[in-house]
């Protein structure tokens, strides 16, 4: 049986209320604090969820949002005659949260509640993590337990699909397993005054709430990420329209670097994780200039058009190493033979994004090329791309994949998946909206992949380098210029 509030209890907080509101009562203050509130049985968990736009459910507002911990509505202001307070009397659902300061309150009696069986509520409101927190993320296994008894791994959660964003959550899940910017937005105040770009608030946010370990579902919502998203880029990435993740994820990183870029250095944590230099010399005047990227494009070659004796469409496979042969110095790419350029690798990024140039549009209509390309999970080895000139600032020149994010099904009628590692069990996850699956590493090599995530491996689990791997691979390279010198020296010997 619910509680009953008294009359004199309702006459009583009206009178408070009315004295204390402001005008329009949406900022009022509660005068008094307790440890108890007769009314805490009546929260029920079931059915909070803090992952929507934190704007009043009647008026849309956002200023002064409280969220009803018995039916989780959101409504604005407790003060008398805001729609906190009439929902209070309306419906007796008298404990609210302000989103903003995560603090408790009875309603309409209008008094803070501080107990500590409320902490789960206000950290699954807004998670927090400590430095030390974060440095475990990367090693050790941590599991959690939703309300409906659901184990989950944090940062390996499902992410709603709220009507085709799933292009959306693929590129989400694939940045959270590149630990400088994971640990940077875990990490983020967002409580100082300083006025944080709405995409980079929100998405620091989302990042806390998938590696949360009391999370109340075991799944997140993107909600209000998406709702910054699509407002910061005039609607060109919204709920309801399929778009490229790999034009939302070059978009994503300008507006995190320019909002987070230092004012001295002109660098920042995204230039930190993926920027990394191609040398491009012109192949008819010989002229070379360094050119930063955030990815590299791999060409596919053009799919068979003729099917094999069965009648059936033929999909062919083509190493990695073959689409990487652009960036060997010697052969020639461009659009035309007046603009032919050969490429090689300059400096190598901390994490290398690959982007497999799967679609073409023709005059009519999107093709997309069904081809498979065959990679290597652990130790993509790309010395022989960087420019030998270059090759005692980039001694680590090994990478292993940590994400990669595949389409199926047709161009306009298809899907994305995510494939994600996770380095505390390692082992992959297949992450397609709210299913999380987990799936073999043979099986991740043979998918249509899209865009690819690798890391370098000095790159540690805290997000720091490895410099002693940095001297041994910088040791091994100075033996390999070496020996040939050695061999001439003996030829010489015995031709003596």
């Amino acid at each position: 049986m619910k509680p009953r509030l008294s009359s004199c209890a309702v006459a009583a907080s009206a009178s408070s209320s009315a004295r204390s509101s402001t005008a329009g009562g949406s900022t009022a203050t509660a005068k008094r604090v307790r440890r108890t509130c007769p009314y805490l049985g009546t929260i029920n968990k079931h059915m909070l969820d803090f992952d929507f736009e934190k704007v009043c459910s009647i008026c849309l507002s956002n200023q002064h949002v409280y969220a009803c911990l018995v039916c989780g509505r959101y409504f604005q202001g407790r003060g008398k005659s805001t729609f906190a307070f009439m929902h209070a009397l309306e419906q007796r659902h008298f404990v609210y949260v302000n989103l903003t300061t995560y603090k408790v309150y009875c309603l309409p009696d209008n008094y803070e509640v501080q107990d500590y069986s409320l902490q789960d509520i206000i950290y699954n409101l807004n998670p927090t993590y400590t430095p030390e927190d974060v440095a475990r993320l990367s090693t050790e296994v941590f599991y959690g337990k939703s309300l409906d008894g659901a184990d989950y791994l944090p940062g390996c959660v499902g992410l709603n699909n709220l009507s085709k964003t799933d292009f959306f959550a693929v590129v989400i899940q694939s940045l959270c397993t590149v630990i400088p910017l994971r640990n940077f937005l875990l990490l983020l105040d967002l409580s100082h005054k300083q006025k944080f770009n709405a995409v980079v608030k929100t998405l620091s946010e989302l990042m806390r709430k998938i590696f949360n370990r009391r999370n109340f579902k075991g799944i997140v919502s993107p909600h209000e990420f998406l709702q910054a998203v699509g407002v910061e880029s005039q609607k060109k990435f919204r709920i309801g329209e399929q778009a490229d993740p790999l034009a939302l994820f070059t978009w994503l990183l300008n507006v995190l670097h320019r909002d987070q870029r230092d004012r001295k250095t002109g660098g920042s944590v995204i230039h930190d994780c993926f920027q990394g230099q191609v040398l491009v010399t012109n192949a008819q005047s010989g002229e070379a200039k360094q050119t930063p990227f955030l990815y590299l494009t791999l060409d596919l070659p053009s799919a068979p058009i003729f099917k094999d004796s069965l009648e059936r469409n033929m999909i062919p496979t083509v190493p990695i190493f073959d689409l990487l042969q652009k960036f060997d110095g010697e052969t020639d790419s461009g659009p035309s033979p007046v603009q032919r350029v050969k490429c090689t690798l300059w400096k190598l990024p901390r994490y290398l994004v690959l982007a497999v140039k799967r679609f073409s549009k023709n005059n009519f209509f999107i093709e997309k090329n069904p081809t498979i390309v065959t990679f290597p999970v652990k130790n993509l080895d790309l010395r022989e791309y960087v420019h030998p000139d270059a090759l005692e600032d980039n001694s680590v020149t090994r990478y292993n994949l940590v994400a990669n994010i595949c389409h199926h099904g047709k161009p306009h009628d298809g899907f994305y998946k995510a494939q994600v590692l996770h380095a505390p069990t390692n082992e992959w996850h297949e992450m397609e909206d709210l299913r999380v699956t987990p799936v073999l590493p043979q099986f991740v090599a043979l998918s249509e992949s899209y865009i690819q995530f690798y890391q370098r491996q000095d790159v540690l689990p805290d997000g720091t380098l490895d410099e002693a791997l940095r001297q041994k691979c910088l040791q091994d390279l100075t033996k390999v210029k070496i020996q040939p010198e050695a061999a001439d020296d003996i030829d010489d010997i015995f031709a003596a």
